[in-house]
């Protein structure tokens, strides 16, 4: 059926109707009569030749024809709105200081970089990693990705995504283990990331991994230690030990067989989260920042 210039004209009046549920909320959001409205649904169902609401005394309720039409019809006029006010404002552009823990940068982010440099070409990412934990006191960043369990005071913060943390070991240096025998950890040296948290003991994640899990009996103060994850899941590759791995570290690992996960992950109770100042996210080139950060924290992987 062809899109005729009627038709096209009473989408809006007809998404916010079947939306409210009512012909007079829908004027009042429009700007409009509630009379209209039912004058504009009413050519929209002669031109379609379908019914698309059903009237009651108070409300409107839609037809099956009307669902099927609606269900369309949202999605393309919000893409279509999102559309619009993307070429209304000119572009982000400038520079914005980005900090961050070397790992996550390493492992993490840098493999993204690249769809971020395509959708923002004028926008210059400064990426500052250093140091096992954050300063937030400095405050020489723009926008900062921190692990954490959320609690920045006097700062502004977006969760970006969670943790799962699962322990992962060498599969060609501990390939006679059972690792379903009891207190078999306690035969295998322990690897931490003695930093994983601001104010965590060196073998936190160790500990809170084999809490959730149900185990007992692991003396978890013992083993080597690194002031970085990935620096932990590499030596466990290199077969020093086991250790506690973070999903956002590691990358095909496992898929190409230089790391083995014995047991199931577990939600960690921290997560990554989006730092700033109070009123940064009114730059432009911050806000694209930190919204692509959102987005691509929601995405699997």
């Amino acid at each position: 059926m062809h899109i005729n210039s009627q038709i096209l004209a009473a989408m809006r009046t007809f998404e916010a109707a079947a939306r409210l549920h009512s012909f007079s909320q829908a004027a009042s959001e429009l700007a409009i009569t509630p009379g209209a409205v039912s004058q504009q649904i009413k050519n929209l169902e002669q031109q379609i030749g379908v019914p698309l609401f059903t009237r009651k005394t108070r409300q409107v309720e839609l037809t099956i024809q009307g669902l099927q039409l609606y269900e369309s019809a949202r999605p393309a006029l919000l893409s279509l709105e999102s559309c619009l006010n993307r070429i209304k404002r000119p572009d982000p552009e400038g520079s914005v200081r980005l900090r961050s823990i070397p790992s996550l940068v390493f492992k993490w982010l840098i493999p993204r970089l690249g769809g971020f440099q395509k959708r923002y070409p004028d926008i210059r990412i400064e990426t500052i990693a250093e140091g096992s934990l954050l300063d937030l006191n400095k405050r020489d960043f723009d926008i900062a990705i921190d692990y954490g369990v959320g609690h920045y005071p006097g700062l502004g913060y977006s969760r970006m995504k969670g943790e799962n943390l699962f322990p992962v070991v060498s599969p060609e240096f501990f390939s006679d283990i059972d690792w379903h025998a009891p207190g078999v950890l306690n035969r295998v040296p322990l690897l931490h990331d003695s930093a994983p948290w601001a104010n965590a003991k060196p073998d936190a994640e160790w500990r809170y991994w084999l809490q959730v899990s149900g185990i007992e009996g692991i003396e978890t103060d013992r083993g080597h230690y690194f002031n970085r994850g990935d620096m932990a899941i590499k030596a466990a590759e290199s077969g020093l030990g086991i250790a506690i791995a973070r999903e956002s570290l590691l990358t095909d690992e496992i898929i190409r067989g230089r790391l083995f996960a014995p047991y199931p992950k577990q939600t960690c109770r921290c997560s990554y989260y989006l730092v700033y100042e109070h009123g940064a996210l009114n730059n432009p080139g911050i806000k694209a920042v930190h919204d692509w950060l959102i987005e691509i924290g929601g995405q699997p992987g």
